[in-house]
């Protein structure tokens, strides 16, 4: 029985993901686990387990006894999270060059490639789960608890808006390039130049959140309605 919830669990979280991701949901982001047990033909059980999971990632919030949403990030929000992640984010790739294991870097380097052919070949899920896995191993690489926790705070906020970004035409591209410059430079060891890769990378995206951020309002459901960067 226990093999087979959590089969339904996981086989609700893929589908709900892609809907969120695909913008099939309605305006008020409310979602329905009724709903949601009838579209995928499982238990009203997995399908709140996997609520609760996709909260865990960010794009969904839970309330007791009111309701499941889809994630809340106004414009000023995002802005606010991209600011914080560009100051921080070369910190963590300089470290990373500093202080990572030879394994370590040979691991990384074998993600980017990986990430390198999902952008080849366009495909966005496949390049956005990559991404996780090459972001994941750098900042376990910077050997920094307080990094660590910091970012795991507000990546969460910027799930949905990384897919959407990369969903754009052209993007895979630009962003792997980016990653493999920021890879190249934690592989050699060179701190500096890693800092400066990784500075252009994030210095790019709070841009693109910055002009986004004049052109709409302060709509709580804004990352349903737009594209903007991850």
């Amino acid at each position: 029985m226990r093999e087979e919830l959590l089969s339904a669990k996981a086989f609700a979280v893929k589908h709900i993901r892609a809907m969120i991701h695909a913008g099939e949901f309605d305006e008020d982001g409310r979602l329905s686990t009724a709903t949601l047990s009838d579209q995928l033909g499982v238990s009203r059980t997995p399908v709140r387990d996997a609520l609760w999971q996709l909260a865990g990632e960010g794009l969904v919030t839970v309330s007791p006894r009111i309701g499941a949403f889809l994630r809340q990030v106004t414009p000023a929000e995002a802005t606010d999270i991209y600011r914080i992640k560009a100051a921080i984010e070369p910190l963590v790739a300089g470290w990373a060059a500093e202080r990572a294991t030879t394994r370590q870097r040979e691991a990384h380097q074998a993600l980017i490639v990986d990430l390198e052919a999902a952008a080849t070949a366009g495909d966005v899920d496949a390049y956005v789960t990559q991404l996780e896995q090459c972001r994941a191993l750098l900042v376990e690489m910077a050997g920094s608890p307080p990094a660590a926790e910091t970012l795991s705070v507000v990546d969460g906020r910027v799930r949905l808006l990384r897919f959407k970004n990369l969903s754009q035409p052209g993007q895979l591209t630009v962003s792997a390039a980016q990653h493999r410059a920021i890879a190249d430079a934690v592989a050699a060891g060179d701190a500096a130049a890693a800092m400066r890769a990784m500075e252009e990378h994030m210095l790019d995206a709070l841009r693109r959140v910055l002009r986004l951020a004049t052109e709409h309002d302060d709509s709580t459901y804004w990352l349903s309605r737009v594209r903007v960067d991850g």
